[in-house]
């Protein structure tokens, strides 16, 4: 995503935001983004670069009459604090690393009215390396995590601006200035004849005997026409179709990467995105010709649980009344399959199984019991209590946490290898201890942690991932508060379990 904007000298520059395929982990900024002044004996191309496209001011004390000063402080908020490593900033971006002099940081003189004086790296601007020394130009790189990004890019104009000959003939030339990609197609989602349409007083009887196809109504007719598509999944199809909003109808791409097997068939990066559908909106889940239908008991269930859990409706024990033969048939199946008695009919013990799994699922989802949402409280012993709470513990893939360790412990740092080792040897000695773990964000504390995590639990063993907030416990696999996990008198000391938080 770009924008262009210019500047009252009338010289266009670009603001552009690229999300990243895979993460960019704190220990990986400096690999690809530096605030420092490069070696001139090395990379003597690249120090003449910096030297001259990317240092800011300087301003300060330095230069107080510098153009980036207002209220004696720099609008930029320059010169930067000197730091040894790069750490997680609070504003979106992080504090990059930028070495003082005494800490073997470069230095290079620089003339400020007609007075040359020494400045080092707290007036460089973070700059890619490998860009610089392509364009030979300013261009300022920063790792982004925060929505500002987006804001920053997406500004509003005032009503009244300056514009310059160059935005003008931009302007009137009609090049481009904002792009996104690649390209996302909002997919509708409604029920039959529930499409939304757009109608005058003259048109609205037409309007209403012959609505408008939707994209929707239009993928349902493709994979009737159209043996390709067919194939394909809802979201799949502004890959290999245009949506046509003139006629109303997908079209295949006439452009694009050759899809094998399917000669005229092409595909592209653009992006189906469909439009939310609020559980409270049960009609498109729960009724006679949808979800009861085509979907299977777990999942009717696992519905059942969203709806009581995250939309509060009024009446839950009516809505498991109405639907409680088609929320249970797997269990009336598999019970009917064990005694192979296929007469055997639904009764109250299978209902009561039913709400078990019911309650299951709400308690990974919001930590509540059916009593506490307004439903029918199922018939369960202490020990039933116990155990799943146990088995919850016990779900993890083993295979997946062996190669995450595999994977990540090469990864960890001197400092964390310490924290690491130190933690596991007190888990494999069956020492115990408390450990705090404190340092400055960004320096990589939730990634040990989760390495710790995903290290016990790869043994079969059992490790509860506690925090104090929510949002803190989203952080880690498997994460909870410590009050989700302990009310209720929950027993989990007889677990044995490993607390990290």
């Amino acid at each position: 995503m770009y924008s262009v904007e210019w500047q009252k000298r009338g010289l266009p520059h670009a603001h552009i935001l690229i999300w990243l395929l895979n993460k960019l982990h704190s220990n990986e900024v400096d690999d690809i983004i530096s605030a420092e002044i490069p070696d001139p004996v090395t990379d003597p191309r690249l120090h003449d670069i910096v030297t001259t496209q990317m240092v800011h001011g300087p301003c300060g004390a330095l230069n107080p009459l510098s153009p980036c000063m207002a209220d004696g402080k720099c609008t930029k908020r320059y010169p930067r604090p000197l730091v040894a490593e790069t750490v997680t900033g609070n504003d979106g971006y992080p504090v990059y690393r930028r070495r003082s002099k005494e800490d073997n940081g470069r230095t290079i003189k620089v003339k400020v009215q007609n007075q040359e004086i020494e400045i080092g790296n707290e007036f460089i601007v973070p700059y890619c390396p490998l860009l610089s020394r392509i364009f030979e130009t300013h261009a300022n790189v920063e790792s982004c995590h925060s929505a500002k990004s987006i804001k920053y890019l997406c500004n509003n104009f005032q009503m009244g601006r300056y514009v310059s000959t160059n935005e003008a003939l931009w302007r009137l030339l009609s090049f481009q200035i904002h792009e996104r990609y690649p390209t996302v197609v909002h997919l509708a989602v409604h029920l039959e004849n529930g499409q939304r349409v757009y109608f005058t007083e003259a048109n609205a009887a037409q309007r209403a005997e012959r609505p408008p196809s939707t994209t929707l109504t239009s993928f349902f007719a493709m994979c009737e026409a159209d043996p390709f598509a067919a194939t394909l999944m809802y979201v799949e199809m502004p890959k290999y179709y245009t949506w046509n909003q003139s006629t109303k109808k997908f079209q295949r791409r006439k452009q694009g990467t050759p899809v094998p097997d399917w000669p005229q068939v092409f595909s592209t990066d653009a992006l189906g995105r469909m439009y939310t559908v609020h559980p409270r909106n049960d009609e498109c889940f729960i009724c006679d010709c949808y979800s009861v239908v085509s979907s299977n008991a777990y999942q009717i269930r696992t519905l059942f649980a969203i709806i009581i859990t995250t939309c509060f409706p009024s009446q839950p024990i009516q809505l498991w009344n109405k639907y409680k033969d088609a929320i249970c048939e797997d269990i009336l199946h598999r019970l009917r399959i064990q005694t192979n008695n296929p007469d055997i009919q639904i009764t109250d013990e299978i209902y009561n199984e039913g709400l078990i799994l019911i309650e299951d699922q709400c308690l990974t989802i919001a930590n509540k019991l059916l009593i506490e949402v307004g439903m029918i409280a199922p018939n369960r012993s202490m020990h039933d209590s116990f155990n799943q709470e146990l088995n919850r513990e016990l779900q993890y893939n083993v295979d997946t946490l062996q190669e995450f360790v595999r994977n990540n412990v090469p990864l960890l740092n001197e400092q964390q290898k310490q924290v690491y080792e130190t933690l596991m040897q007190a888990v494999d000695n069956n020492t115990g201890g408390l450990f705090f773990l404190d340092a400055p964000g960004g320096t990589g504390k939730t990634f040990v942690i989760s390495l710790i995590l995903a290290t016990i639990r790869s043994r079969c063993d059992i490790a509860l991932a506690l925090a104090s907030s929510g949002i803190a416990a989203t952080l880690l696999d498997g994460g909870r508060t410590a009050h989700s996990a302990f009310k209720n008198g929950k027993i989990v000391d007889a677990m044995q379990a490993h607390c990290l938080g």
